[in-house]
Formats: C-alpha cells, structure tokens, sequence
C-alpha cells in the first residue's frame, strides 16, 4: 500500500514544504532539499590543450604558471595530473601482418632502478608505427620483464606479430625464437660496439686493422650477393693474431648471428627497418618529459599519456648506410 502521509526521517513528525524543493520536519524543524546537489564548485574538464602543451610540445607546468597568473603550479599539476588520467588510447592499429619493434630505457628514482619497456608495431608494407601501452617494471632490464612486457599486448595484435626488431637482447631474441617469429637486429647498436673501439683519436697502432674489420663488417650488413666471401674475410681478420681483444668478441657474435642481422635482405617482402632508431628517437622525448618526476606512479603515468598523445612515429623501410 503506498504511503499517503510520509514522515520526517529523523523524528517521524508531520512534514512541512517550503517553496516546493524544502522540507521541514515539524517537531525538530530541521530541513533539507528533496533533491539533492553536490557541494562546492562544479569540476573542470580534462584539458586537452594543457596536455598538449606539456607532453606534446615539452613545455613546463611552472612556465604555464606564471603565464596564465590566475592558477598556481600545484593547481596546473593536479589539472595536468586528472588529465593525463583520463586519456584514453584511442588510435586503430594497422590491419595485416605486423612487425613488432621493442626497446628499453631505465631511469633511477630514490635510489633505486626502474626499466621502461616500449613496444611499437607496423604494418610489413610498411609506414608509421603505432604504439602500445609501456610497460615499467622494477629493476635492470632482463628476460622476464621483456617477457612480461610481450605478454602485455593485446591478444588481436600479438596473434599477427610475425618479425621482432630489437637492439639484440637475448632474452628478448629467445622469445622471438620460441614464437618463430622472423628476427631483426639493430645494426646501429652493433656498429656503435665497432666504432667505439676505432682507436683513431688515440693513434693507435692497430687502427687500421680496426678500420678494416669495420669496413668488412658494414659491407656484410649490406651486400645482397658476396655474404660468404665477405663473412670468410672477416673471420680471417677475427683470427689473426693482431686483432684486439674486443673486436674478435663482438666479431665472433656478429658471424654467429649473422642470419638475424641479414634479415632485412633475407626477407624481403617483410620491409623491415635495420635499426630500432625510431624508439630511440622517442626514448628521448620521454626522457625529456620525464625528467623531472620522482615516482614510479609518475613516471608510468607520463610515459603511458605520452604513448596516447603522441600515437605514432615515421619508421620507414630505408637503404643500409655506413656512417
């Protein structure tokens, strides 16, 4: 049966209204609204623009302060703060078969170190990459965080993941194995091993035995048709008994790995990219925009509304060039 008379929740008295939205209880007369409104002022937006600004173009929250005068920093950081928590990922990924490109910074926060896994994919035929969600995890870079981080991809994408380009991290080359997934070293991180040891600032005597196993090493990276002459060639180098120590180590890896630093030659159709100078470009922005947060929770959530904000990055098929 309904309720003709209600009564006061508070004494169960008669019930008095004013003006139609209040009531008043007649015993106690206390009053409250029949329709309830939240306190304080009404919330602001998430400020697209303000992300823009500080993710997008680099610029500092206190500098964007003191421009506007009528917002604090610690305002601007707490606007900037609900906004970068409501962006959402928002990009479609390529359709086909896709190429996975995986690379890897630390930072040290409160004395303690803290890895950055970041993943890009592309499509074969080519064009930009698009990014997924990093992934940060405490401590050095090792095979189970890479692990974690391939784990991490959604199931749509890593069921059409067919080739990996990494810096050549063995973890991660082992997963690629496992997954037979065609695999693509970086030559920029092998070439940079070879040039660091050139000697030619130093004059050391050796350096032209340096620059020759150099040149030889760069023509095997781009010759079509000459692998095996070439590969002899520098194995003869390798063995002779004036080669530097840590040239014949990288050079012995490099004839072992071979296949995986080839693969862009071998696999044609694939149009892989011989670097992973792309993510590297990108590591530096998130460094620079990252450089001033002292927590973990900080630091993902920057790297992840960086990811979302700056969906893609141009990784085109190039040509082998020798620096």
């Amino acid at each position: 049966m309904n309720t003709l008379q209600g009564k006061s929740p508070c004494c169960q008295a008669k019930i008095y209204k004013g003006g139609g939205k209040r009531k008043q209880c007649s015993l106690c007369k206390k009053t409250w609204s029949i329709r309830q409104k939240k306190r304080g002022r009404k919330p602001k937006r998430p400020n697209a623009d303000l992300l823009r600004k500080v993710l997008g173009k680099g610029c500092k929250v206190s500098h964007l302060a003191e421009r506007k005068g009528s917002v604090s920093r610690s305002a601007l950081s707490q606007r900037l703060k609900k906004t970068m928590s409501a962006t959402a990922r928002t990009n479609k990924y390529p359709i086909g078969w896709l190429a996975l490109i995986a690379d890897a910074l630390w930072f040290e926060l409160d004395g303690k170190r803290w890895t950055l896994y970041v993943l890009a994919v592309r499509s074969t035929t080519g064009g930009l990459a698009y990014f997924l969600d990093p992934l940060l995890l405490s401590g050095r870079e090792t095979g189970s965080g890479r692990a974690e981080a391939l784990a991490s991809m959604p199931l749509e994408i890593d069921n059409r993941v067919v080739t990996l380009v990494s810096d050549g991290f063995r973890g991660l080359c082992q997963l690629a194995g496992r997954k037979a997934w065609v695999s693509q070293r970086c030559h920029f991180h092998l070439l940079a091993q070879f040039k660091v040891q050139l000697g030619f600032w130093k004059k050391m005597p050796d350096h032209p035995v340096r620059k020759e196993i150099y040149n030889v090493v760069c023509q095997l990276l781009k010759t079509k048709e000459h692998d095996i002459e070439y590969s002899e060639n520098l194995y003869e180098l390798l063995t002779a008994r004036q080669c530097p120590h840590r040239y014949r180590e990288v050079g012995m890896e490099f004839l072992r790995r071979l296949p995986e630093f080839r693969a862009y030659l071998n696999y044609p159709d694939l149009h892989l990219p011989h670097t992973t100078g792309c993510l590297e470009s990108f590591n530096k922005i998130i460094r620079d925009r990252c450089k001033y947060v002292r927590t973990p929770e900080a630091l993902r959530l920057r790297a992840l509304s960086l990811t979302r904000v700056r969906t893609t990055v141009r990784c085109n098929h190039i040509n082998f060039q020798q620096n």
